[in-house]
């Protein structure tokens, strides 16, 4: 084992915030035009894009607004667009988000 003070450094460019799987709520409008809102699980937050876990499925380009601390003084909302959306077990997908 190597002790060097740049073994663990991190190479991504930008920062990165671990939510620890915080709730969040998405908003969004589907095909039809009509609006949707429901609650969603965020689990990563990056500069330029965000990593959601939501029990259905987005097209590639999808927009939508995701909220934080919904309710409190701390209240923040961010928009994004989809792009990429893996199933990632029977119950739910992992979306990426850009963020426009």
């Amino acid at each position: 084992m190597v002790d060097s003070p740049n073994e663990h450094e991190e190479r991504r460019q930008s920062l990165r915030v671990d939510m620890e799987a915080e709730r969040i709520i998405l908003n969004w409008d589907d095909n039809d035009g009509n609006n949707h809102t429901d609650e969603a699980i965020c689990i990563d937050l990056a500069r330029r894009g965000a990593l959601i876990e939501y029990k259905q499925e987005f097209a590639l380009g999808a927009l939508l607004v995701v909220t934080f601390n919904a309710g409190s003084d701390k209240q923040n909302s961010i928009k994004g667009q989809v792009c990429r959306c893996i199933k990632c077990n029977d119950l739910g997908y992992h979306i990426a988000i850009q963020l426009i």
